[in-house]
């Protein structure tokens, strides 16, 4: 798929008018929470889950939480305030796989209170109030599955290529956990920052920070690039119908005329400059061998552009859905 045609076809944001050039300044399955998953290892100042160590390579600790809330917000309103997707009405049982702070299981479970809802991830740093219909559990996704219900909707929230493994693998296991005519949906990123304006630098920081962190994650065995089409594919290979890819743009900053947009734009911003040096620390270090001293160099300069609102970047958002069918 030639990423950049398929948006083409999508409205270009249009930026608000501006003259300045900165902006202002659960319950725990207790068949799989141990207590060796709560000893996290700590590296460069930062926390890491404990449970398949050094399999993710972002933090989980305060920091990293709340620039996973955040960024879901952001995703929330450039999604046009959908939890998903897919053509299905009322959910009953409902699966979200690397629920992270489980911020979007529990808005799921306030929304259908008649379904039963799970959420699984290598680390538990999800709340203990949550709703009665929810559970989170620790859980590898690239291993066999084993649950007793069986889904009608299974999701996944920015996994793409830093956290799945496998998506052939994981569209067998979801295909497998899955009621007849119940619905996967992955809504993933690539870290490929985008301007359809032109007025992203050419030298920019921000697309050399992209670059190098591509770089690292690729060294480490990962990808941080989304390829929609192969996913699409992968899906139908698995056996899924009716599958699809919609295309969105996340803005990274309140630029966009449109308010949606623009608070979308803003809640990015403020994961994006809070949350980059968590998202880099790993990556850079293991990956690249940077100290870190010279990687918090480089985050100055991308902090800097991302807070100028004369540049209109925006990250792509691909939302790939297929449907067992029914007859299965």
């Amino acid at each position: 798929m030639d990423s950049n045609s398929s948006y083409a076809e999508i409205e270009v944001i249009e930026a608000a008018s501006d003259s300045d050039s900165g902006y202002a300044e659960s319950v725990f399955s207790t068949a799989t929470a141990q207590s060796s998953i709560f000893d996290y290892e700590i590296e460069n100042g930062r926390s890491y889950h404990a449970f398949k160590r050094g399999k993710y390579v972002m933090p989980n600790d305060e920091g990293e939480q709340d620039r996973m809330d955040i960024h879901y917000h952001s995703l929330r309103l450039t999604l046009e305030e959908k939890h998903f997707i897919s053509p299905i009405d009322n959910p009953t049982h409902v699966l979200d796989i690397g629920t992270g702070t489980g911020i979007w299981a529990m808005d799921v479970a306030d929304d259908y209170p008649n379904a039963q809802v799970v959420g699984i991830d290598l680390s538990p740093i999800q709340p203990t109030a949550v709703p009665p219909n929810l559970e989170f559990q620790i859980m590898d996704a690239d291993e066999d599955w084993d649950f007793d219900s069986k889904f009608d909707l299974i999701h996944t929230r920015l996994m793409n290529g830093f956290s799945i493994k496998s998506w052939p693998f994981f569209y067998q296991q979801a295909f497998q956990s899955m009621q007849p005519g119940g619905w996967v949906e992955n809504q993933e990123f690539g870290v490929d920052f985008r301007c359809d304006d032109g007025t992203q630098p050419l030298n920019s920081a921000v697309l050399r920070w992209q670059n190098l962190w591509n770089t690292g994650i690729e060294r480490l065995g990962l990808t941080g690039h989304c390829y929609p089409e192969l996913m699409k594919q992968q899906m139908e290979d698995a056996g899924f119908i009716n599958t699809s890819i919609k295309c969105y743009k996340m803005p990274v900053g309140p630029w966009p005329k449109d308010p949606r947009l623009k608070q979308a734009g803003f809640f990015n911003l403020i994961g994006m400059v809070d949350g980059v040096s968590g998202l880099s620390r790993a990556t850079f270090t293991r990956g690249l061998g940077w100290t870190i001293d010279e990687l918090e160099v480089l985050l100055v300069e991308v902090k800097e552009e991302w807070k100028n609102k004369r540049i209109h970047s925006y990250l792509p958002i691909y939302v790939i859905s297929g449907q067992k069918p029914c007859s299965s």
